[in-house]
């Protein structure tokens, strides 16, 4: 009894010190994937900030990351069980001997790798790098004339979940090649530069979902204020608050033509009081493709 008291007693200890590492190295991760996603969204909508390399919001936006990539978990398996439903009914359709030699043509470490490569290289250059298009919306006298189905998205955000989900299945399908491959045998030269290739687009592919996530999904709708601080809004004009950093506020202004808009940043001490009438989704605001405010 005594031995099995102490066993436990060692187990206990060691998972509380794997647990402190997993703690640290999680927030790391949090932290990173935050800086991604509140730098290129500042990017997007064209905010200068006094952001600091160190600040807690990166931390609270990689948690909003990570619940927001947990949540397009369900979306995901929506899509995916139809798929997988037709692949396995074609699969027990085929013969025995289809079986064995759809499996040794697929099961080549070369090969293999390859395709995870072309797949991986499409995927970042045709549609996850085309958010970077997206920058200074807020100032800009119109959105970038392309691509067309990534504006749309933008502005009717409905399918923005689904999306997110297809960029995740997306980047798991060379995570997938990758797993397999370090059970296959890499006997050539060729199969090996192949392996560390299709690693390094791999790595691309999940760098860029936060930050497609930052670009495409953080803070779409602004809340619209009655007033700059202590001084009242002109009639017919329109102003948001667009982000309040740790010495200004910057406010986002539309004169009452609503042919110019400018960004406006107070002192921190300047801003002692802020009356909110709603939340608008500015791009569509902005850019009159439909009715933004909710």
């Amino acid at each position: 009894m005594a031995d099995l008291l102490h066993e436990l007693n060692e187990r206990i200890k060691a998972l509380g010190g794997d647990w402190t590492k997993y703690t640290v190295v999680g927030s790391f991760l949090l932290y990173a994937v935050g800086y991604l996603a509140l730098r290129f969204h500042l990017t997007a909508i064209g905010v200068g900030t006094d952001l600091a390399v160190l600040d807690e919001r990166y931390l609270f936006t990689g948690a909003r990351f990570l619940v927001y990539l947990v949540s397009a978990v369900p979306s995901l398996v929506l899509v995916a069980l139809p798929v997988a439903a037709v692949f396995w009914a074609v699969y027990k359709l085929l013969p025995e001997a289809a079986h064995a030699g759809a499996n040794d043509w697929l099961m080549r470490p070369a090969r293999l790798a390859l395709f995870g490569i072309v797949f991986a290289v499409i995927m970042i250059q045709f549609v996850m790098r085309q958010c970077f298009v997206f920058s200074d919306l807020l100032l800009a006298r119109a959105l970038p004339p392309g691509p067309g189905w990534l504006v749309t998205l933008l502005l009717d955000d409905r399918l923005m979940p689904v999306y997110f989900s297809l960029l995740v299945a997306a980047c798991g399908v060379p995570l997938a090649i990758l797993w397999t491959l370090r059970t296959l045998e890499t006997p050539s030269g060729l199969a090996v530069f192949a392996r560390g290739l299709l690693a390094f687009l791999t790595a691309v592919q999940v760098l860029l979902l936060p930050i497609n996530y930052g670009v495409l999904i953080v803070d779409k709708a602004l809340p619209r204020v009655a007033a700059l601080g202590k001084e009242p809004l002109r009639d017919g004009e329109d102003a948001w608050l667009v982000w309040e950093g740790k010495e200004g506020v910057t406010f986002l202004v539309r004169s009452p033509d609503r042919n110019r808009r400018t960004l406006v940043t107070l002192e921190r001490a300047d801003v002692k009081r802020t009356e909110i009438l709603g939340f608008d989704r500015i791009l569509p605001t902005l850019f009159g493709t439909r009715q933004g405010s909710k």
